[in-house]
């Protein structure tokens, strides 16, 4: 039986603890923050608690954290009282915050130093799935050895993708949290309007999540076209362009300001301006990466 220790028993942290002494394994944990409630969780299902990151590592064959920030991530594992400093380096680091991948490949590099081996494994999904051990996990990491974490990462989540090496997981994970977190936006704009314009929400949710806006871009409009390298005239971009219009003077006249609206409109309105005007929407991701000097 694995002996896992855990630093870092939040609000994420603790569910995510919990799954993993609810499948048989021995885990302790270290966490000066850490609230009573949280304390009591894991008590009860048996965990211990730790005084320091020098007593967790002590008989522990796997550390995993889950933590704030990059800063704390480096802490814990290249600090004064850190992982990279124990005695015992028969270790396996498997950190599942979220922080820049750069943070991830270089902590990865320090520890390798001293043969401790690091896994980036961020999460994605909600505190709900946490708590039932569904949550997305995103792996970066020596591919050879991927089959060492795999069992204890499926106690907390029910899709565990290896992404490619050091880093890949996080960033991985920055990708995704983008279009999300941008597209909240769009989505928070979009239902806005239909409120102002006083239309039944119900009915635009349903009627929009059969077309290319509920369904995405990847799902629908992309891997008909530009994926398929077609960029010819489907819907063309200075009819897209018209339409934003469209939906901007609306809004306007409702008193909505559709800010990231108006972001995009100034994109289409440069890529139209060449040689984009007349090429399907979806050719806009071969205009972003251009512009970028993309290959």
């Amino acid at each position: 039986m694995k002996n896992i220790g855990f630093i870092g028993v939040g609000t994420m942290g603790c569910p995510m603890a919990s799954n993993i002494l609810r499948n048989n394994y021995n885990l302790s944990f270290y966490d000066p923050y850490a609230n009573k409630e949280n304390i009591k969780k894991l008590f009860d299902l048996g965990a211990i608690e730790k005084s320091s990151i020098a007593d967790l590592c002590i008989k522990n064959e796997i550390i995993i954290s889950m933590l704030p920030n990059g800063n704390d991530v480096k802490d814990i594992a290249l600090g004064k009282d850190s992982i990279i400093n124990q005695s015992n380096k028969d270790l396996i680091f498997i950190d599942m915050s979220t922080i820049l991948p750069s943070d991830s490949i270089y902590i990865n590099k320090k520890l390798f130093e001293k043969n401790i081996e690091m896994f980036d494994a961020p999460v994605g999904r909600l505190v709900s799935n946490a708590i039932d051990g569904t949550l997305l996990i995103m792996v970066g990491g020596n591919k050879n050895n991927f089959t060492k974490i795999e069992e204890i990462l499926k106690c907390m989540g029910s899709d565990v993708v290896y992404c490619g090496k050091s880093g890949s997981g996080s960033t991985m994970k920055i990708i995704n949290n983008y279009m999300s977190i941008v597209s909240n936006i769009v989505t928070a704009e979009t239902l806005s309007l239909v409120h102002k314009s006083g239309i039944d929400r119900d009915l635009a949710i349903k009627l929009m999540s059969t077309t290319a806006a509920g369904k995405g871009h990847m799902n629908v409009s992309y891997p008909l076209k530009v994926f398929k390298n077609d960029i010819g005239p489907g819907f063309k971009n200075i009819l897209a362009l018209k339409d934003l219009k469209l939906a901007i003077e609306h809004a306007e006249k409702e008193n909505i300001d559709l800010v990231s609206g108006k972001e995009v409109l100034k994109v289409y309105e440069k890529a139209v301006k060449g040689k984009y005007k007349d090429l399907d929407w979806t050719a806009m991701f071969n205009y972003i990466k251009e512009i970028n000097n993309l290959d």
